[in-house]
């Protein structure tokens, strides 16, 4: 029981931490895949010293340079793009982490092309064992989303980097009441028609409901009732509520008092 007091404290510590920040990272195969080469069965991973920076992957600790981790997979959006959203928390901002792209696992990884690498394209850094990784300073500002084309410090396109919010699939996400003692509003504005599952975590990192609805182009509301997966009320305490969109994701905290 002490244990799992402790367990909960600190995740509920976690959950609060002030300047929590989201980096979404994103990686376009097309050209490498029009080179010839093929995408590995388990997709496109991320592989960094993310446990060390206290990274987790919506409820999942991240682990150091593991890219086939359950918490380094990322997301196939289509059209050769494939996305993964990181949770920094504030003790990481400032900091400096170190990661690549991996195609299924280490040996399919970014930085081993002398033709169009990461390191001449002058984005990579050599880790002095002749491995090239890219490098990252975790942003202050939430949302930022970050694509490249695979190997390259650019878009596929040549354009930069950088994507504006307002290209994300998600934006503005807020719940509210908060504090709640009745349903709650999950309110958010979608970049086009699509499908959201909306998952909802206790302070252990426990999901206790996730359910599917529709969402359109512009704004959204849908409704949580404060209800578990067996249909009975969660107890009061803090929660997180994921909204997933086209594999991309946005959490606030919400708590419940009644």
């Amino acid at each position: 029981m002490k244990k799992m007091l402790t367990l909960g404290l600190a995740a509920l510590t976690s959950i609060m931490a002030y300047g929590q920040v989201d980096v979404t990272f994103q990686v376009d195969v097309t050209d490498y895949v029009g080179a010839g080469n093929s995408v590995a069965a388990n997709g496109l991973r991320v592989g960094g010293n993310f446990a060390t920076a206290g990274a987790t992957n919506g409820s999942l600790a991240m682990a150091d340079w593991s890219p086939t981790d359950t918490g380094s997979a990322m997301t196939d959006l289509g059209n050769g793009v494939w996305s993964i959203t990181v949770t920094f928390p504030s003790t990481a901002i400032g900091g400096t982490t170190l990661y690549k792209f991996v195609n299924g696992d280490w040996g399919m990884n970014e930085g081993t092309d002398p033709a169009c690498t990461i390191s001449s394209d002058g984005c990579g850094v050599d880790d002095g064992s002749g491995n090239i990784n890219r490098e990252i300073v975790v942003p202050s500002a939430n949302g930022t989303v970050l694509r490249y084309c695979w190997d390259a410090c650019y878009q596929c396109d040549g354009s930069g980097a950088s994507i504006g919010l307002d290209e994300t699939a998600v934006s503005g996400l807020s719940v509210y009441p908060n504090p709640a003692n009745g349903p709650v509003a999950i309110a958010f504005t979608a970049k086009a028609t699509s499908n959201a599952t909306i998952n909802v975590f206790n302070v252990l990192g426990q999901r206790v409901n996730s359910f599917d609805a529709a969402v359109f182009a512009g704004k959204n509301e849908i409704r949580w009732n404060l209800d578990a997966a067996n249909g009975s009320l969660v107890a009061n305490g803090n929660y997180l509520v994921e909204v997933v969109v086209d594999g991309e994701k946005s959490i606030q905290r919400v708590a419940v008092s009644r």
